[in-house]
């Protein structure tokens, strides 16, 4: 399956001799970290602040730690600070994140920036980079970066609070992808798989199909998943929603926990509209050791991976498994010198419950295996901050590490429709006791083989019989549903797109009982023509 394993920055070939050396002198490790919430019931009054500036609240506790573990005073740390990774926020544009960021943390040695392709696989990946610029001797001391402020833009949005005024322009208008391919085919699109909240489901009832379990014991199985997650966030003190809710508060639908898209109510759903930010303070263990930062508070890079799956959900091979997720975790061991027993602490991406499944099915995490599969509530109850919330996990884990709460993490970080992921394996000094392998201390990037990345062929505008690979029904805010879509396997082996019947009795059908498998009949629509909408094509139950 895996084609190609790099190193993520451009390096001289590693040798012994160099493994050597950065095992002894050039090991990344995590010296400071910081988060802040900004949550008006809990953190004081509303003050909306832009993300630089709110990233570099979280720089300022970052390194306020490393000078409370003995890495000398904050401000000589400051000034050392030479290279700054950010992740691209969802809510403001900037010209220049990193110079901006740099500006407001005062950050004015910053001659190296890294920032990545906006997804939530890049602090992972932008970890990656800056432990592999350690490595090779590029760097000493590093700051990794993000954060989000959708609440604050939703509520000046709806208080009428002209934001522009006080945070830094941005003219022209925003490329949210940043010449990566949008979310979805043009087929998608056109039936309404616009959004990850229409994608995530699909995968989930294909999850469930696969399991062969009934929709009532998945529903059960799922909210009890999360109902973990949210007892984790209880004892968050930057969760977002502090406070532990039960499998049925989070199963039931009501006012309250609207259906959002069939089999997901709100509570399954990642929360953006939140204030957050964290920071990573990296130095190279020989900077550290200099500065006389004990061992026991430096959390090294052990190793990771990053890998891609293929594109969007009709392009997938089967929707409810992640090959990208499986090859990643196996490159990432690997350049740890680790194995999955000897991990201790586990954060997998949870924007939705089929992410987590499907992360832990493609790494070997078993559903009641007692580590659990979060360290800080997940992005429904911890919060769901943009592009950055693996950061957070990131902090957590060195916490916990420093803390004696375990001696190896596992942080993945996913981008796009479950698209992009990145595994980051974290640990102590005492790592090596349960194995004679040494790792890398780098991340490298996996390719997967044409045929693990290619579904069927995907076509648009065809009559045919087939049967639904999954689906999924919107619903609007009122609890009405809006929108029915298919992805359907026709008899002759392609795949395509269809929009259902809304009546009662349809939806009942397919809320109450398996819709994958379900035989029926796609009615070609008709293709957009300049700019002007054809018919879509419409799929009949059989």
């Amino acid at each position: 399956m895996l084609v190609e394993l790099t190193p993520v920055s451009s390096t001289t070939p590693i040798d012994d001799k160099s493994l050597t050396e950065s095992a002894s002198n050039r090991i990344a490790v995590i010296v400071g970290v910081g988060q802040v919430r900004r949550r008006p019931e809990l953190d004081g009054p509303w003050e909306p602040i832009e993300p630089a500036n709110l990233m570099a609240q979280a720089i300022d506790k970052a390194i306020d730690d490393a000078a409370a573990h003995g890495a000398g005073d904050s401000e000589q740390i400051r000034a050392t600070v030479t290279a700054l990774a950010c992740v691209d926020p969802l809510g403001w544009g900037y010209t220049d994140l990193c110079a901006s960021t740099a500006s407001s943390a005062g950050l004015a040695g910053v001659t190296q920036t890294f920032i990545w392709p906006p997804g939530g696989n890049s602090p992972g990946d932008l970890l990656h980079e800056v432990a592999n610029s350690i490595a090779d001797g590029l760097l000493d001391v590093a700051v990794l970066t993000g954060s989000e402020v959708v609440y604050s833009l939703r509520r000046a949005r709806k208080e009428g609070v002209d934001l522009k005024e006080h945070w830094t322009p941005f003219p022209g208008h925003r490329d949210f992808l940043k010449g990566q391919r949008p979310l979805t085919t043009p087929t998608e699109v056109r039936h309404g798989m616009v959004a990850p909240i229409h994608c995530y489901p699909m995968y989930e009832n294909a999850i469930r199909a696969k399991a062969g379990r009934t929709i009532e014991e998945h529903q059960q199985h799922v909210s009890e998943l999360m109902a973990r997650n949210s007892a984790v966030a209880a004892t968050n003190p930057y969760a977002w929603f502090p406070t532990a809710l039960t499998a049925a508060e989070i199963a039931t639908v009501d006012p309250g926990n609207r259906w959002v898209s069939f089999p997901y109510p709100k509570r399954m759903n990642a929360i953006m509209e939140v204030d957050q930010s964290a920071a990573l303070l990296i130095m190279s263990q020989a900077e550290a050791d200099r500065r006389g930062i004990a061992r026991e508070y430096q959390v090294q890079f052990l190793g990771g991976a990053s890998c891609t799956d293929a594109w969007t959900p009709i392009e997938r091979a089967d929707l409810a498994e992640s090959p990208a997720i499986a090859a990643a975790a196996t490159a990432a061991f690997e350049q740890a010198g680790v194995e999955l027993g000897e991990v201790d602490l586990i954060d997998l991406y949870s924007c939705f419950p089929s992410a987590v499944q499907m992360a832990m099915r493609a790494i070997g995490i078993e559903d009641n295996d007692a580590r659990g599969v979060t360290l800080t509530g997940g992005l429904a109850y911890a919060g769901g901050p943009g592009n950055s919330y693996a950061l957070h996990s990131m902090c957590v884990a060195v916490e916990r590490i420093r803390g004696g709460e375990g001696n190896v993490a596992l942080v993945s970080s996913l981008g796009m429709t479950a698209t992009k992921h990145a595994i980051s394996l974290l640990g102590g000094h005492a790592v090596r006791s349960g194995t004679q392998r040494v790792g890398t201390h780098r991340g490298v990037k996996v390719k997967l083989s044409k045929e693990a990345l290619e579904g069927p062929e995907v076509v648009d505008c065809v009559s045919g019989e087939g049967h639904v690979v999954s689906y999924t029904i919107e619903y609007g805010r009122d609890g009405a549903p809006i929108r029915s879509m298919f992805i359907v396997l026709l008899d002759d082996g392609r795949r395509t797109v269809g929009n259902g019947s809304l009546s009662d009795d349809e939806v009942r059908a397919l809320t109450a009982s398996e819709g994958v498998g379900r035989r029926v009949f796609v009615e070609a629509g008709t293709p957009d023509i300049d700019g002007e909408p054809g018919q879509l094509n419409k799929v009949t139950l059989r």
